[in-house]
């Protein structure tokens, strides 16, 4: 199977940590900027490769700036 990522969406974060991911999903929800969670670990092990933070790209400099001024 082919992965495509959707046009006009952006990473603005990566990680390994699914919980980590999700808080930051939940606060850039919160603000009313749209997240798509793109994942890229292994399925049977979950060990390896990143979870995807994207936003749609007229939203990036807006949830970069949430992201940066959020501390957990």
């Amino acid at each position: 199977m082919k992965l495509v990522k959707e046009p006009n969406w952006q990473t603005v974060f990566q990680s390994t940590d699914e919980i980590e991911i999700r808080i930051k999903k939940l606060k850039l929800e919160d603000e009313g900027i749209p997240v798509m969670i793109f994942d890229q670990r292994d399925s049977s092990y979950n060990a390896f490769g990143y979870i995807y933070l994207n936003v749609h790209t007229a939203n990036i400099d807006k949830a970069i700036e949430i992201l940066n001024s959020y501390h957990e």
